[in-house]
């Protein structure tokens, strides 16, 4: 798929994902488009599990509940680490965030849907037991899971603004 369309593709997917297997390679290269994101001043503070063992997602399910969580087959938890610094400055949000971005453009284009799970973490206990789960350090975060699957239908998208609302040239003119 073509960059630009895979960007077009793109969308948060909310609903059921049907019960196929996510084969490793695509996991894999989702991840690694993930990891070769661009990192604030090289920190690379962003680390990378893979979860396609049924037991394991079993548990991450008796943790929270979420539509995209509930019937999927493979998801990739996005975890940072808090000490990885450079200058007293921490860029954990921002390298997620590029890691994130990168991650949800690779499943599109290996034709997968996605959403980026964050709400259920909101919660430092429900955070902490995912990190149980997944034998993490507790000094880590986990600011979003990925649920990367075949949607169970087309799935809504959300209509965006024109851009003639969105973007100007050389001056704010809105």
């Amino acid at each position: 798929m073509e960059f630009f369309e895979t960007v077009e593709k793109r969308y948060t997917h909310k609903e059921r994902f049907l019960n196929e297997p996510v084969p490793r390679e695509h996991l894999e290269a989702i991840a690694h488009a993930g990891l070769a994101a661009p990192s604030g001043c090289n920190a690379q503070s962003v680390s990378l599990i893979i979860i396609d063992d049924p037991s394991v997602l079993d548990k991450l399910r008796g943790i929270a509940t979420s539509a995209g969580l509930d019937t999927v087959r493979a998801v990739i938890a996005v975890m940072t680490d808090p000490t990885t610094q450079t200058n007293d400055t921490n860029y954990e949000k921002e390298d997620y965030s590029a890691a994130v971005e990168n991650m949800l453009l690779a499943a599109t284009a290996l034709g997968y849907a996605s959403v980026w799970l964050d709400g259920i973490l909101i919660d430092r206990k429900a955070q902490q037991e995912y990190l149980r789960v997944l034998g993490a350090p507790e000094s880590f975060h986990l600011p979003t899971i990925l649920p990367i699957g075949k949607p169970d239908g087309a799935g809504m998208r959300r209509i965006k603004r024109p851009y003639s609302e969105r973007l100007s040239y050389n001056q704010f003119k809105f």
